[in-house]
């Protein structure tokens, strides 16, 4: 799928949790390609063109933000920019290091899965609009900020690249089926490794083990369902992977802090 070529006012930061995508940037003579456990960092002003590359799609998750409170978004004014109309005293200042470089990189791999809860949190806390979120939420990005800057971008992958593909074809497979009861020692089997073997490999390439993964989009997917149907809650579920309603319970209230019965109250309240 291809997308539109835009530019933004302000920054986004968006985590692949499931699937592809190739971005192309105006000012790169070729798509960076970003995987399953990878971080985009979209800088304000720059052209760049999305394509998700892997079929039947690909899960993100998405934060917009910018460093120095410049942006006030209102009804008239949206953070991606109308190439008819632009205003361009609204885009964001990037900040830069001592020699005057950017001190963010555009694709980040295998980053911290506190990154990510971080992330899940602050789409929770604005969708939510509770008193206070907007602080809360400034709190959460200085914590994924300061976690970025201390992370080391993997220049070079230390996975051969016959199990990189191994691997991120297994990803693919783990989202299509999240439904079926998956070990690490079937997964191991499947790459004919060692299940040890298997579970560093696997974190090496994507920042956190396969139960973490499997977890992460399954939860996903019963956020989706819980938000946009009125299947019931145990159903959802055992769609999702788990066996019984205490175990979907159980787990998903440890991810999102309540339970499938109160997030969905609180969803619709909103």
């Amino acid at each position: 799928m291809r997308g539109t070529t835009r530019r933004l006012y302000d920054f986004e930061f968006m985590y692949v949790i499931a699937g592809e995508m190739r971005v192309h940037f105006s000012n790169e003579p070729d798509p960076i390609t970003y995987n399953a456990g990878d971080l985009l960092f979209l800088q304000s002003a720059d052209y760049h063109r999305i394509e998700i590359t892997s079929a039947p799609g690909a899960q993100l998750l998405g934060i917009h933000f910018d460093f120095y409170d410049e942006l006030d978004i209102g009804n008239d004014l949206g953070v991606i920019v109308d190439e008819q109309a632009v205003h361009d005293d609204q885009f964001c200042f990037l900040p830069v290091n001592g020699q005057g470089d950017a001190i963010f990189a555009r694709r980040y791999t295998s980053i911290p899965q506190e990154i990510v809860r971080w992330m899940d949190s602050i789409k929770d806390e604005f969708m939510s609009a509770r008193p206070e979120f907007e602080t809360v939420c400034r709190g959460l990005m200085l914590l994924i900020i300061t976690a970025l800057m201390r992370h080391q971008e993997k220049i070079v992958r230390v996975t051969l690249p016959a199990y990189d593909k191994a691997l991120h074809e297994l990803t693919k497979e783990l989202h299509q089926n999240m439904h079926m009861q998956w070990s690490n020692s079937a997964m191991a089997h499947r790459l004919n490794l060692s299940e040890d073997h298997f579970i560093r490999l696997f974190k090496e390439t994507f920042g956190t083990t396969p139960y973490q993964y499997l977890q992460r989009i399954r939860h996903h997917e019963a956020i989706k369902y819980l938000r946009e149907s009125d299947l019931k809650i145990e159903y959802i579920g055992t769609l999702v992977g788990y066996k019984d309603l205490h175990q979907f319970s159980h787990v998903f209230k440890k991810w999102q802090g309540v339970s499938p019965e109160m997030y969905r109250r609180m969803c619709n309240i909103l």
